[in-house]
């Protein structure tokens, strides 16, 4: 089984890259591996940083949810990412391997620049930070954080009516602590 990373690389825009780790060189350098659609650049949304101990290694780490339009992946060294859901044509993902070696495909040829830039709907946006935020609120609180329990955090937050910003408030952090306890 191969270990998956998400990065940060060096370009003009912020970008993030999501490969598996094939091996390593000797100089330290990565064989990196974007061999289907799941893999490659992350685009339109937020890269959160929680202490690798709270992410549990489970089978499935990919999560589209459907209902928010939004992909949500938890990378087991912490990184997580939040983000609007966009279907990507395997030919795509293929073109963009098979530029370089499919072994070792390096972060420059599939961060790449991109076509004219696309806007993510207003409620889409919304989404992405309530989720964000919920994984915010579980690593305040140094709970494990998974699907469920975000989503359980999301739906709290939303029958509460409360705005974004509100779910960073401490008696927010109050709530989640007495719904997980149950």
């Amino acid at each position: 089984m191969h270990q998956w990373i998400m990065m940060n690389a060096t370009v003009p825009r912020l970008s993030f890259l999501n490969a598996e780790v094939r091996g390593f060189q000797h100089d330290g350098s990565l064989h990196l591996q974007a061999r289907s659609q799941k893999y490659g650049k992350l685009e339109r949304g937020k890269l959160l940083k929680i202490p690798p101990y709270l992410v549990k290694r489970r089978k499935q780490h990919f999560h589209h949810l459907d209902q928010y339009g939004v992909d949500l992946i938890f990378g087991c060294n912490g990184f997580i990412w939040v983000g609007e859901h966009i279907d990507v044509e395997d030919a795509m993902v293929e073109d963009q391997v098979n530029k370089s070696d499919p072994q070792n495909t390096n972060a420059a040829s599939l961060l790449g620049s991109s076509e004219e830039p696309t806007y993510t709907p207003l409620e889409t946006r919304q989404y992405i930070c309530r989720i964000a935020n919920a994984i915010t609120v579980f690593s305040a609180l140094s709970f494990m954080v998974n699907l469920e329990a975000v989503m359980e955090t999301v739906t709290l937050s939303l029958s509460l009516n409360l705005g974004v910003h509100e779910m960073l408030e401490a008696e927010f952090h109050v709530r989640v602590a007495v719904q997980e306890a149950e």
